[in-house]
């Protein structure tokens, strides 16, 4: 979404930052390197490292960011090969192999060999939709479980493939909390925020053996919730009004007038999924207070099979849900709706793409600024805050320390200058569209007769629904994974994860291990 339209529409949920760190040696430092099954190593004093986590993939309908997503460079950028990978649960794993250039031949190949499989996979059945696009709803649905059954045994062996990269790839002292000295459950007085609960369960998700694979999904779900917590269920709905629908972590909407069966379906679907998440978050939260772990039993494995025939119950809800909604027409048209008139509409459309192109062109000039001068003892970064366009021009880290050359001052001053020109033209651009913005949520707010709150509500939806029309064809195959009747869990699954790689979404930066908390949430 666009920053300069984040006061109006809800942000995408994303978990960023190091996360709080506190606490103090001990026995809190004594404790694993990380929740799992790996022991302790002699790097648990190293100086913090950064460590990587995928974007996460939007809502049915989001708008898509403007800014290039691939190819950033300049202090913790992400390696650009994990655009492939975006979905993938050994996604933190690689990104520190590749950014240390510490990938061996043999895990190259077992990367390729899992990929190549996937691709192939992937192929097969998005050419199977392809061809069945004109076909009746129930012989399309039949021919999708006639594919499935062929499909099922390669994509059991991908899925265990994946969960053996995930381990393999593990390097114990790089891990999210290789160097943390806090740990849920603790006893600490302060208590601990919803975002570093969330980094907990978003890093329990990738890191933490004896889980199973749909429970790691889940954990990214609860990690999302928690990053959108609200004071209130009214403005949690607001921040948050998707469902979460297999294949996870996929949100969508569904439409107010769907049949009762299927609302009351949706309605048990939720209350299920909510208990098993509950007993997942518990047992994460006491798992991550212990001290010694690696010397325990591990009660997420008991957990994961005890959850096993219950998650396949949801999968089976989930379809009839599915089926459910074919019958009220094709799943295709399930979209949120704009509160506004046409002629209103149509006003937020030309003001979006205004916004849209006026952030890209400011990208596209500042990248060419930045890769003109990355290098020769220079690093340079810019990114979209919601109040215009940041960047830094610095000294390379590795230097021969002291004061820095006055050639290399000289040159760092002409590239701030560049940069401060564009963001000086960003900000005038900026300043007229946010003029623009705030006239045009004082329209809607006059003709529905809105006031504060809900009238930026309104604004938002009909932003989001504006977006959703101009992203429709890459968000196809998102449709599909959420709402086909007919194809297998898995099948899903792998059709989601190629959605993912293909909405282009920004790589994000590395963030430091955390060490310490922050004094304050």
């Amino acid at each position: 979404m666009l920053a300069l339209a984040a006061a109006a529409t809800p942000a995408s949920a994303q978990t960023t930052g190091t996360g709080g760190t506190g606490g103090s040696g001990g026995e809190r430092a004594s404790r694993n390197a990380f929740p799992g099954d790996f022991p302790p190593t002699e790097f648990q004093a190293s100086v913090p490292q950064p460590v990587f986590f995928p974007p996460n993939p939007p809502p049915l309908g989001r708008s898509l960011p403007a800014t290039p997503a691939t190819g950033a460079t300049g202090r913790f950028a992400a390696p650009a090969e994990l655009a492939g990978f975006v979905n993938e649960p050994f996604y933190p794993q690689l990104a520190v192999r590749l950014s240390a250039g510490a990938l061996p031949p043999k895990l190259r190949g077992q990367l390729d060999r899992y990929r190549a499989e996937k691709l192939s996979l992937q192929n097969e059945l998005r050419a199977e939709i392809d061809r069945l696009r004109p076909v009746p709803p129930a012989e399309r649905t039949s021919a999708f479980a006639a594919l499935a059954a062929k499909q099922a045994a390669r994509l059991a062996a991908l899925e265990a493939d994946a969960e053996t990269l995930r381990r393999e790839l593990h390097i114990a002292d790089r891990a999210w909390g290789a160097l943390r000295q806090w740990r849920l459950g603790d006893g600490d007085r302060r208590g601990y925020s919803p975002i570093e609960i969330a980094q907990v369960m978003r890093a329990f998700s990738y890191y933490e053996n004896g889980l199973a694979p749909a429970q790691r999904r889940l954990l990214r779900e609860i990690a999302l919730e928690l990053v959108n917590a609200a004071d209130s269920a009214a403005n949690a709905a607001a921040a948050q009004p998707f469902v979460f629908f297999p294949p996870e972590p996929a949100r969508v909407t569904i439409p107010d007038d769907v049949p009762a069966d299927v609302a009351a379906s949706i309605a048990t679907y939720e209350t299920r999924k909510s208990v098993l998440k509950k007993e997942l978050y518990d047992t994460v939260y006491a798992r991550d207070g212990q001290s010694f772990t690696f010397l325990r039993a591990n009660p997420l494995k008991t957990l994961a099979e005890n959850h096993a025939s219950r998650l396949e119950e949801l999968e089976t809800l989930a379809e009839e849900i599915r089926r459910g909604l074919a019958r009220t027409g094709e799943p295709e048209t399930v979209t949120e709706r704009s509160p506004l008139s046409l002629a209103q509409q149509a006003e937020v459309v030309a003001w979006l793409r205004r916004a849209t192109e006026a952030q890209r062109a400011a990208a596209e000039k500042a990248e060419a600024i930045a890769a003109e001068n990355r290098g020769g003892g220079l690093t340079v970064t810019y990114r979209f805050d919601y109040d215009g366009l940041k960047f830094n021009v610095g000294q390379s880290r590795g230097g021969r320390g002291g004061p820095p050359p006055a050639d290399l001052m000289a040159r760092a001053a002409t590239v701030h200058a560049k940069l401060a020109a564009v963001a000086e033209e960003y900000s005038q651009q900026l300043n007229d569209l946010i003029k623009e913005r705030d006239e045009l949520r004082a329209e809607v707010g006059r003709a529905l007769k809105l006031t504060g709150a809900a009238a930026d509500r309104a604004f938002a939806t009909a932003v989001r629904v504006t977006s959703a029309r101009e992203t429709e064809s890459g968000y196809r195959d998102y449709r599909v994974a959420v709402f086909q009747p007919g194809l297998s869990p898995a099948q899903r699954r792998i059709l989601f994860d190629a959605v993912t790689e293909q909405l282009n979404l920004p790589l994000p930066r590395g963030e430091l291990q955390p060490t310490r908390r922050s004094p304050t949430w």
